[in-house]
């Protein structure tokens, strides 16, 4: 037996969340709020030793990462400087997840594959 809700409005929400840490959601609520006290310190020294640990197999970054490998590099190079120069948290991950974006089109080969796990120890 089905139920005809053609002549009902419904109000439907959404919520596609990937890969999200720290977030607050509040939803059928009015005139309400809501305060969210966040206290994590980024690591840089932890992620200054997964980035010096990636940079090991730099030497094999052209045949592990082939027409992506000066990108790779220059992803490294410049989240190695950020972290540092203890630059905003914000810009050093973008630069790791560029490094785990680009590892993940190459899963199949066996370095990439570290770098991935290295990458995931920082949650990336």
């Amino acid at each position: 037996m089905e139920k005809d809700f053609s002549n009902k409005k419904y109000n439907i929400a959404v919520n596609n969340i990937n890969n999200s840490t720290s977030i607050q959601i509040q939803q059928g609520t009015v005139n309400s709020s809501q305060i969210q006290t966040l206290q994590s310190d980024f690591d840089y020294t932890k992620v200054l030793e997964i980035l010096n640990e990636i940079g090991k197999y730099q030497s094999i970054f052209a045949n592990t990462y082939g027409e992506h490998s000066q990108e790779v590099e220059t992803a490294l190079s410049t989240a190695i400087d950020a972290t540092n120069s203890k630059e905003a948290p914000s810009k050093i991950k973008k630069l790791l997840t560029q490094l785990k974006d680009i590892s993940l089109g190459v899963s199949n080969n066996l370095i990439a594959t570290g770098i991935l796990e290295l990458l995931k120890k920082l949650g990336i």
